[in-house]
């Protein structure tokens, strides 16, 4: 094998080798992830399975009803509407449709599927961070909330 070509060998090895790590996910992709096996009973064993992503361009009355859903303050709502009106926000909701492999509380593995939204007034996902996401309309925190009155009832 000539140099050149032992080189490309290598590289392209390396390059199957981390195909499977989160180096080539999106920020969305990690974020949602990060949050999806926060409430998971064994995130250890969690295993992708599929992912499909879809992102929708937000009109005015869509950006109004997600921000009036998001329980922003009226001040704020009426702001971003203008910035809108003037052209200078893009709203888009991205999602996620995650397939995972992961225990239940029994330890079979069953197979699960998770919607992950996240909403950017600029257009841009790539600010998504785990706390930012929604897992099935809910944010962790969210969740935790809800797993809290749970257990104490």
């Amino acid at each position: 094998m000539t140099k050149p070509t032992l080189k490309m060998t290598i590289a392209l090895s390396m390059i199957t080798a981390l195909s499977s790590c989160s180096f080539f996910d999106s920020e969305m992709v990690t974020a949602c992830e990060a949050s999806l096996q926060k409430r998971l009973r064994s995130p250890s064993e969690y295993k992708r399975f599929e992912i499909t992503s879809y992102e929708e361009k937000l009109d005015r009355a869509a950006f109004s009803r997600y921000l009036t859903d998001d329980k922003v303050g009226a001040v704020f709502r009426e702001a971003q509407l203008r910035e809108f009106d003037r052209g200078t926000l893009d709203p888009t909701l991205f999602s996620l449709f995650i397939s995972y492999d992961a225990p239940n509380a029994f330890g079979t593995p069953i197979r699960g599927i998770a919607r992950c939204e996240y909403m950017n007034a600029r257009g841009d996902d790539s600010g998504a961070s785990e706390h930012d996401v929604m897992i099935d309309g809910k944010t962790y925190t969210d969740w935790l909330i809800e797993a809290v009155r749970a257990s104490s009832n």
